[in-house]
């Protein structure tokens, strides 16, 4: 089934090439015949990654429909400032391609990757190179590497974490509210792989998602507010007047006979 959608995109995509004389065909007002409006919305609701996500939007700024490129780039939370970024040329690609979003036939070759990336042979190469190491000899940790949501940055940032974590509880037994700024902690080798491979080894699927939707959430209520921007100051007023008739001319709740209410209290 898969492989048909493929098949179907790419030829959506053929025939979107040849589309930007139909759209300069389309009406005097700016609107788009229906076979290019058809088209896009196709090719909208087919892309299914990050890497078809920058296909698409490439393709669309080449066409000058900024429109639709919003609108997916929006779809797919893409933050409204790099958006903007990349309609002006700003920006080579329109999102970078995260590592969850790659396909990798083992372990080994996923965290090699993502060392080359975070480009730190101090502390991210180190503890890397252990996790190739231990998951060479140990299927269930390789496994556990290999899951979408697991990264080495995140692996990072979970070693970063019980790194302070001690420090904190140090700085307690010292009789202190909080750690101090700039205060050394030095951890040894012993401690950090453990907690490294403790990170992969946990289920932590379900928090992962959903600091991935809490962020998505942040980033939609960024669109809402620039697109508020956009509307003009006399269309704001209508439609903030329209929510108050709304909102007057709702139904009020009948009170149960000898039911006291919180107003009655007052």
């Amino acid at each position: 089934m898969r492989q048909k959608q493929k098949k179907s995109w790419r030829n959506i995509w053929k025939r979107q090439k040849k589309l930007p004389e139909c759209r300069k065909q389309g009406g005097r007002d700016g609107s788009l015949l229906p076979e290019y409006r058809k088209g896009i919305i196709m090719i909208e609701k087919m892309v299914e990654n990050l890497v078809e996500v920058n296909d698409a939007a490439a393709h669309l700024r080449n066409q000058g429909d900024m429109e639709a490129l919003r609108r997916l780039a929006k779809k797919w939370a893409i933050p409204y400032k790099q958006t903007e970024d990349f309609i002006q040329g700003r920006r080579y690609r329109l999102t970078e391609i995260p590592i969850e979003q790659k396909t990798f036939r083992t372990a080994s070759e996923k965290l090699r990757e993502e060392i080359l990336v975070l480009d730190d042979k101090d502390f991210a190469g180190i503890i890397g190179w252990h996790i190739i190491q231990k998951s060479e000899a140990d299927p269930k940790l390789a496994i556990s590497v290999m899951k979408k949501h697991k990264s080495l940055q995140r692996c990072l940032d979970f070693v970063m974490k019980k790194a302070f974590e001690t420090a904190t509880e140090q700085a307690k037994k010292k009789g202190l509210d909080r750690v101090r700024e700039n205060t050394a902690l030095t951890v040894t080798e012993k401690t950090v792989f453990p907690w490294a491979e403790e990170y992969y080894r946990r289920e932590d699927e379900d928090e992962t998602r959903a600091k991935e939707a809490a962020k998505k959430k942040e980033i939609l209520l960024e669109w809402k507010q620039e697109e508020l921007k956009s509307i003009p100051d006399g269309e704001k007023a209508v439609t903030k007047r329209g929510a108050g008739k709304t909102k007057e001319s709702a139904p009020k709740k009948k009170e149960t006979d000898g039911q006291m209410s919180l107003f009655d209290l007052a």
